[in-house]
């Protein structure tokens, strides 16, 4: 037996029928579904300020940091410098021992070899060595260049001297340079050789 059923409320008075929504086969009103993408919303939001905080805080410390590196630059560059003069300092003092010390070279000797054949006219500016090299450096007056040809022979007799050549090797004079002083014509020149026994 069908039944009728009759509402007699009027049309402004009667409820409202919740609109459903389904969602993954489940029925959700609408409420519901506002309220879940409200949250959401909210959550983006959230995590949006966080970011943002946490990239403002580390902007700061980056901005600390780089402060800090400025104020102390012109400190380490200091520190570099000295560093940079007591590793040359160190390596000359290792040079010098291993010359005096472990290879026992007679440094004087050779100094009275250098001035016994220095020919007239030739004159000795600079006797340096390092951990492996020994150089002479000189000038001599270019006349008619008879001062060339004692250049020449001042490397000769130091080439055949025995004493001299004790403890170097590869003794060669070095290409002449050319300059003036005062309209005098003077040549530079170098001698090198290698420290070590042949």
């Amino acid at each position: 037996m069908n039944m009728i059923e009759i509402n007699l409320v009027p049309l402004h008075l009667r409820k409202k029928k919740k609109k459903v929504f389904f969602v993954g086969g489940f029925k959700l009103p609408l409420e519901v579904v506002i309220g879940l993408g409200g949250g959401l919303i909210i959550l983006l939001f959230l995590v949006h300020v966080i970011l943002l905080v946490i990239n403002v805080s580390k902007l700061a410390t980056h901005n600390k940091l780089k402060l800090s590196w400025e104020e102390i630059a012109p400190e380490k560059e200091k520190v570099d410098v000295v560093i940079s003069e007591l590793r040359m300092l160190q390596k000359k003092q290792s040079a010098i021992k291993k010359l005096t010390e472990e290879e026992k070279v007679i440094w004087s000797q050779k100094m009275n070899i250098l001035s016994d054949n220095l020919p007239k006219g030739v004159w000795l500016r600079k006797i340096a060595f390092n951990e492996d090299a020994f150089f002479v450096e000189g000038s001599a007056i270019s006349r008619q260049n008879k001062e060339m040809i004692g250049v020449h022979k001042f490397t000769a007799n130091l080439k055949q001297d025995e004493n001299f050549l004790t403890d170097l090797t590869d003794l060669e004079l070095g290409s002449i340079q050319m300059r003036k002083i005062k309209k005098v014509d003077v040549a530079d020149f170098l001698i090198t050789s290698r420290l070590g026994k042949k």
